[in-house]
């Protein structure tokens, strides 16, 4: 009987679509958004696997609070823990998910994650806002992957379509309606005719506004979504606070009806366009919108990316911006790539689109010429619009045009001027001396024309 040395047969290759090994994940974090990555992940588990070719589980999880947590919706056996530094150093974990929110914590742990040279996805937006280039210069020298995709618009793939989609593009501008709380009070106001406050407390009661809203309706969480949007478009960083901000809180059902009248609503916008001599113009603030334009058309707690391209004109993403489980989506994203990359020995993309950034030179605040909508709320007096149309003149700003909505109080009357485009920062001088106007109710508002492509 002839003899088969076994050691020179070549192991079976195999099959297409067979599990070659397993990703380990470890979830720090179980808030709405951890909660919600944790459930995604377990309920696409198998669909997950068919893409990867391997098997991607969930090791463990940790939150301060965890052992108080109903965790019965778990279907399987997790490890449980208080300490997200038995997570970092677990040698089982392949890529830690970062969702625990706050600065310093999610730094601490970012950093950590990436000397154990673990791959790291993270949802913190002020964390890659304002660190994003030591992330991406840290995880590179551990030659670990970062995954940033949820900390812009939730849901809402925005960061893998700028840095591989549109790869090959030169951005002149992204504008964005960034914020879900911001976008469904201005909504409610402008649909049901409610004022500010009415709308803020439906936006609470769903669930779409913290008990503390500041960081939504003053702009903030808007101004890190631009910050993160100008890195990844323009290869800019950009320090956040040098972020003009303005927020909503001051906006009237009034303001919507004369907004109608004059075929326009009005958004929340966060903008980065890129301006001649090579500085960036960036900025978050309510602004007079075209009913034409595609971001006066989204509502409700949706966001909405307008990426205007040199060569390939504009592209635009709607979609859902907030929830836990349209984030858990977007963070998920994430860590399937990096674990078809750990699986094929590839690397993941960078992070922010650019291997290396120039930083950005920001245009001062107010040097546009724009046309304005002056709202002034006035005790009425005869003579009112001859003397706010005299400081008008004096800094050499024309008016377009005069709107008066009826059946007001004479004590507390609004009326709307319209102000031709003419530098900012003029029209912001000229608003400052009517604030001193004896006759003035309460300080004007003042919301530019959106000059969207």
């Amino acid at each position: 009987m002839a003899q088969v040395n076994l050691a020179r047969i070549p192991a079976p290759v195999p099959p297409v679509g067979a599990v070659r090994r397993t990703v380990r994940v470890g979830v720090i974090g179980l808030g709405t958004v951890g909660t919600g990555t944790v459930k995604v992940l377990l309920e696409h588990q198998r669909e997950v696997t068919r893409r990867l070719g391997c098997q991607l589980e969930l090791k463990a999880l940790c939150s301060r609070s965890i052992h108080q947590r109903d965790l019965s919706w778990l279907n399987k056996k997790v490890e449980l823990t208080t300490d997200w530094k038995r997570v970092v150093e677990d040698p089982g974990i392949d890529i830690v998910v970062e969702l625990v929110g706050g600065l310093s914590t999610g730094r601490a742990i970012a950093r950590a994650a990436i000397r154990a040279h673990k791959h790291l996805v993270t949802a913190n937006k002020q964390l890659v806002a304002e660190h994003g280039m030591e992330l991406v210069e840290r995880s590179r020298a551990q030659g670990v992957s970062l995954g940033i995709e949820a900390c812009v618009a939730g849901g809402t793939p925005i960061i893998h379509a700028i840095r591989e989609g549109l790869a090959g593009e030169h951005f002149d501008a992204v504008y964005g309606v960034l914020n879900g709380t911001t976008n469904y009070i201005l909504t409610e106001m402008e649909h049901r005719g409610c004022g500010y406050g009415e709308a803020l407390a439906e936006a609470q009661r769903k669930g779409y506004a913290e008990p503390d809203p500041s960081f939504d309706v003053e702009g903030y969480d808007a101004r890190y979504k631009i910050a993160i949007l100008a890195m990844v478009c323009f290869g800019q960083p950009v320090a956040v606070e040098k972020i003009a901000v303005e927020g909503i809180t001051r906006i009237e059902p009034v303001d919507f009806a004369y907004a109608h009248r004059l075929e326009h609503t009005i958004r929340l916008l966060a903008v980065a366009r890129r301006k001649s001599g090579g500085q960036l113009e960036i900025f978050v603030r309510p602004m007079m919108t075209p009913h034409a334009a595609q971001l006066a058309k989204v509502t409700g707690p949706l966001n909405s990316i307008m990426l205007v391209g040199n060569k390939g004109g504009n592209t635009v993403i709607t979609g859902r911006g907030a929830g836990g489980e349209p984030t858990g989506v977007a963070v998920l994203s994430d860590v399937v790539q990096i674990a078809r990359a750990i699986v094929s020995g590839g690397a993941m993309a960078t992070p922010l689109g650019y291997s290396d950034w120039h930083p950005a030179n920001i245009a001062p605040d107010g040097e546009n010429q724009v046309a304005t909508y002056l709202r002034l709320v006035v005790r009425d007096r005869p003579g009112i619009l001859a003397r706010a149309a005299a400081i008008l003149a004096r800094y050499r700003i024309n008016i377009d045009s005069v709107l008066q909505e009826p059946a007001h109080s004479k004590e507390k009357l609004p009326f709307v001027m319209t102000l031709e485009p003419t530098p900012e920062t003029n029209v912001r001088r000229a608003v400052a001396e009517m604030r001193r106007l004896p006759f003035m109710a309460e300080a004007p508002l003042l919301l530019p024309f959106a000059q969207l492509p």
